[in-house]
């Protein structure tokens, strides 16, 4: 099985662990051109979203023998411009960037917590700022943090909010059990579930279902002061809806990795919006073990390819369209 890689970082990685496989072998293509030529010899295509492009499609589009496409990336959202050709598996790698987006996701749902933008303001201004800050300080031990999108990520974080001993209540499509989780919820009762949250975070793929998903309606059925995280994808909340409840003081703060629309323009009112943690789509990104994990998962769905086995990560894709 010959395998195109194209990633912006980890080719080693990559290369190393699919070496190990009988009848894999890894082609490194850096540019456009270089991957081109791989894919016409190529059955399958290892690549990071941010890089799945219009010149990419083509290129896949065009290559005979391609029947497999992993994405080293969580998400999979070119896929929504850019359909697969018919016949073309598709996995991911969401469970490799879990602790890191993990730990991202808790960092902010603290920093909101424990009034750090305030505190920071506050220092900038040689300001101390104790009187104004203690009222306002919250703490996740014994707050509820209702946990929307219950895949690999989802869980990871649920593992790191029970260890500061929150109430979490995890919203997914079907209904299940799970050591971390204190209540389970399915999409349908996410109304419901809401007036009791103390935070929210949004860990939600992009696909029809989710797009929108929180909007004003929505947002409104938190209590007064709740807080709001999102290191899914940022088109499942609608954006000028977030802004205007952090500006009328419906949400106590928020805090986004992802937007509708990255990079965000200059004149976006995100940059503006009060009490918003605002960090460019790096939530995954930093942890050195990152490599070796994307590595792994790929070198076992290919493991699996060459053996005729079912994929470990498969990507459902009639969920992406229509």
């Amino acid at each position: 099985m010959r395998i195109a890689l194209h990633v912006p970082f980890g080719a080693e990685a990559f290369v190393a662990a699919l070496r190990e496989i009988p009848g894999a072998a890894p082609v490194v293509a850096t540019t456009k051109e270089e991957l081109s030529a791989a894919l016409a010899s190529a059955d399958a295509l290892a690549v990071m979203a941010s890089l799945y492009d219009q010149e990419t499609a083509d290129a896949v589009a065009a290559a005979p023998r391609l029947r497999w496409i992993h994405f080293v990336s969580s998400g999979v959202d070119p896929l929504l411009r850019f359909p697969p050709p018919a016949g073309v598996a598709i996995t991911n790698s969401a469970a490799a960037w879990a602790p890191t987006v993990a730990e991202h996701a808790v960092t902010l749902l603290s920093a909101l917590l424990r009034q750090l933008p305030a505190a920071v303001a506050a220092q900038r201004e040689r300001r101390w700022a104790a009187a104004d800050l203690r009222p306002r300080l919250r703490s996740l031990e014994a707050s509820t943090i209702v946990l929307l999108g219950f895949g690999a990520i989802g869980q990871a974080i649920a593992r790191r909010l029970k260890a500061f001993d929150a109430h979490v209540i995890a919203v997914a499509r079907t209904r299940r059990s799970h050591a971390d989780v204190d209540e389970f919820a399915t999409v349908e009762a996410l109304d419901e579930v809401l007036p009791r949250a103390d935070a929210l975070v949004a860990v939600l793929p992009s696909t029809p279902a989710t797009r929108g998903l929180l909007d004003a309606e929505r947002l409104a059925r938190l209590p007064r002061g709740a807080l709001v995280v999102n290191v899914g994808r940022g088109d499942t909340i609608v954006q000028d809806a977030l802004i205007a409840a952090l500006a009328d003081g419906g949400l106590g703060g928020a805090a986004l990795d992802v937007f509708e629309r990255e990079p965000v323009p200059a004149d976006s009112p995100v940059w503006t919006a009060p009490n918003l943690i605002v960090t460019p789509h790096l939530a995954g990104i930093g942890s050195r073990a990152l490599a070796g994990r994307l590595a792994a998962v790929c070198a076992d769905n290919a493991r699996r390819a060459v053996k005729g086995r079912p994929f470990a990560t498969p990507v459902e894709t009639s969920t992406l369209g229509g």
